[in-house]
């Protein structure tokens, strides 16, 4: 059967037995297909990440190489989310406006040619090795927006969080990969051939991607139906106003409530989640006493706690609400619960100077996080399902300043107070107006087309 056919084709009510009748389609079923583009989809996210995280391992050599000063390796670093930040919102546009298949695919295709090229930029100088590493995070910047875009239109409503969750855990999965595997590639090959083999992975990705997938099923989800109240549609149309939701805008979403909360909660959740995957090993090394293999090695926990956790919040959220309880109660309390469980672990770190404590910490810290699946990160498709790729890409956006904005404050920080104290104090209080302004401003009924 192909992708876009539906599960099941409900049977007319007229001149049919009912022992002739097929059976009905279970009450959240999506279009067949959809398994497998859920399924692409976190492959491409773990592509995604472990293209993005093997710099981070392979620049030392790279620096011994060409005899680059730490200004330089931090440069070749940053160019990478300077591209990443340009490209989001035209991405959610673009899939939204004319479907995520080719957005994602030539994306995934083009971050990975940019891999391949790193290798030959390097030796052609420094400015072309920055513009190669921009130009593969304008490509990645694709991700995130066309992969909403694609479940808007694949994935039932009541199994999205389900499909987030697990889409996401690839953010855990590719870095534990990219830290493991890199350093032993280098180590048996070279760190050119690192770059060789991940972008190798994203060109066979696209290969059975761009034949297979589509950007929505031929027959149109059974839930599109009834996703617009049947009142409110016959209203507009007699009125000559068009769709019977809006269009999402820069005045609309100024004006709602509900983006506010997701955006607020998309960038307090990305300020301590980059505070932990930047500065944790140094923390770990430098006020602990962990060797540098050690400190490593410790980083890994809360990254692969993360995996399991991810797609474990997103089941447990659809679970819930297959189970009648408030969607809007629901995505309060998940996510309440993320920004508490980070707060809390920040203050505990200040208060021990145990190792293990506090990689514990952060590593509970990290799988509360996850609960935020069930909170904000999914919200943008109760919002405007039709342009959830638009709203993810204008709140990604805003998170990708945030995460930025995090490692280069807590090291002013360092530098200023000569601790960590208020490092991790100024995340907690972070977490907490997070928790606060979410509480009071999500929503989840819809806003925008």
């Amino acid at each position: 059967m192909y992708p876009g056919q539906l599960l099941y084709s409900s049977a007319p009510e007229t001149n049919i037995r009912p022992d002739t009748m097929k059976p009905s389609a279970p009450a959240h079923a999506s279009p067949v297909g959809s398994r497998w583009l859920v399924f692409m989809t976190v492959l491409a996210v773990y592509i995604c990440m472990i293209d993005r995280i093997a710099i981070s391992i392979a620049i030392i050599p790279m620096a011994e190489d060409n005899g680059w000063s730490p200004t330089v390796q931090g440069a070749v670093m940053s160019a990478f989310f300077l591209g990443y930040v340009t490209l989001q919102i035209p991405a959610g546009y673009l899939s939204d406006r004319f479907g995520g298949k080719w957005v994602l695919g030539l994306g995934v295709l083009l971050w990975s040619l940019f891999t391949l090229l790193t290798p030959a930029s390097a030796l052609m100088g420094i400015s072309a090795l920055l513009v190669c590493r921009f130009l593969m995070g304008m490509s990645e910047a694709v991700t995130w927006p066309s992969i909403y875009s694609l479940y808007s239109r694949w994935v039932h409503p009541d199994r999205r969080a389900s499909a987030v969750g697990l889409m996401n855990s690839g953010i855990a999965g590719g870095s534990v990969i990219a830290l493991i595997c890199t350093p032993w590639l280098i180590s048996i090959w070279s760190w050119q051939g690192a770059f060789y083999l991940y972008g190798v992975l994203g060109v066979l990705w696209f290969a059975s991607w761009s034949p297979l997938a589509r950007s929505k099923p031929l027959v149109p989800p059974e839930w599109e139906s009834v996703d617009v109240p049947a009142g409110l549609a016959e209203s507009n149309a007699a009125a000559g106003q068009g769709p019977a939701y809006p269009r999402l805008t820069l005045a609309g979403m100024l004006r709602s409530r509900a983006v506010w909360a997701i955006a607020v909660a998309h960038i307090c959740i990305n300020w301590s989640l980059y505070l932990v995957l930047s500065w944790f090993p140094t923390f770990v090394n430098r006020e602990l006493g962990a060797d540098l293999q050690l400190a490593g090695l410790l980083a890994l926990a809360p990254t692969v706690v993360s995996l399991v956790m991810a797609p474990t919040a997103g089941r447990l959220f659809d679970r819930l609400i297959g189970r009648g309880f408030d969607r809007l109660k629901v995505r309060r309390a998940m996510q309440t619960l993320a920004f508490v469980g980070i707060a809390t672990a920040m203050m505990a770190i200040t208060l021990t100077d145990s190792l293990m404590i506090s990689v514990s910490v952060i590593t509970v810290s990290n799988a509360l996080t996850a609960f935020s699946i069930g909170g904000f990160a999914t919200n943008h498709l109760d919002i405007a399902p039709n342009q959830s790729g638009v709203l993810m890409g204008v709140t990604n956006t805003l998170a990708a300043v945030s995460s930025s904005a995090s490692v280069f404050v807590s090291g002013w920080i360092q530098d200023a107070t000569g601790g960590w104290d208020t490092v991790f104090q100024t995340a907690a209080v972070v977490s907490l107006v997070g928790a606060v302004l979410y509480a009071r401003l999500a929503g989840v009924e819809r806003e925008f087309d």
